[in-house]
């Protein structure tokens, strides 16, 4: 039987796995199903439709699956909800919002959200993400495998943030950051983040990737014409192709490099 606080609220649409930890002042309503070994310790609130993983732990004064801070959202439509995956630390005051649209905001597995950290609805964030304190991710934001936003940095909505990718703290970023990336200045790429390559097991595809890194950010060409010369002349290595098709999908424009002046930013 899950153990729950006397001072616990739970909805009776709530689904509990066994051995789940419901700790004081808890409050779980509609219909929410969390996994084997998901410890809520004081003060969570959660609001279905939200699914919850196992082996999850989530610290006091957070709230996830509320309604969109979106004025146009019909708070009475329950829409796709909210995922969250396995193995997560959610810690103090962090919010998670609900979807506006017919697919959840998602937060993956092994991923740890620092005091305040912020996902926006419609959100999409992939496994072992690093959200710091203060983090802010708008509405419909994307984060790949491995990215880490530092304290206070800030992602515009329908903004992604690629694989491996780095924000420093205080940056914000109007526009894609591709894979491998570090934004260390004011909008803007500064280099790509060898320490997380490093540290991710990845080193012998760092040469290679600087050359796409040099292609992409130093010869001033469009980026699907960058993204067709990485693809040519790095097409053997799988995480230039990674970074190629980031570069060509994208939608907002990607994040100008350091280097370039006020009048450089989008060659498209």
């Amino acid at each position: 039987m899950p153990t729950i606080h006397p001072s616990a609220t739970i909805d009776p649409q709530v689904q509990l796995a066994d051995d789940v930890v419901v700790g004081r002042e808890c409050i779980i309503e509609g219909p929410v199903t969390i996994g084997p070994g998901t410890r809520l310790l004081a003060r969570v609130w959660l609001k279905g439709p939200l699914t919850i993983g196992c082996g999850n732990v989530i610290y006091p004064n957070t709230f996830i699956g509320f309604e969109p801070q979106d004025l146009k959202f019909d708070p009475t439509v329950a829409g796709a909800g909210t995922v969250i995956g396995d193995h997560n630390i959610i810690r103090e005051a962090s919010t998670i919002h609900r979807a506006t649209k017919d697919r959840p905001t998602s937060l993956g597995s092994h991923c740890y959200l620092m005091v305040n950290a912020h996902v926006g609805h419609d959100c999409q964030v992939a496994d072992h993400v690093i959200l710091c304190n203060g983090m802010l991710l708008a509405g419909h934001a994307e984060v790949g495998d491995g990215a880490i936003l530092s304290g206070n940095a800030v992602v515009h909505q329908f903004c992604r943030v690629g694989r491996l990718a780095m924000l420093a703290g205080a940056q914000g970023v109007t526009k894609d950051v591709p894979p491998f990336c570090i934004v260390y200045s004011t909008r803007r790429v500064s280099m790509l983040n060898l320490v997380g390559l490093r540290r991710a097991g990845l080193r012998q595809h760092i040469k290679p990737l600087m050359q796409a890194f040099d292609i992409c950010y130093k010869r001033g060409m469009p980026n699907s014409k960058a993204a067709r010369i990485i693809e040519d002349e790095l097409g053997d290595d799988p995480l230039c192709r990674q970074f190629a098709h980031f570069v060509r999908d994208t939608r907002r424009g990607i994040t100008p490099y350091a280097g370039m002046s006020a009048g450089e930013e989008d060659p498209e």
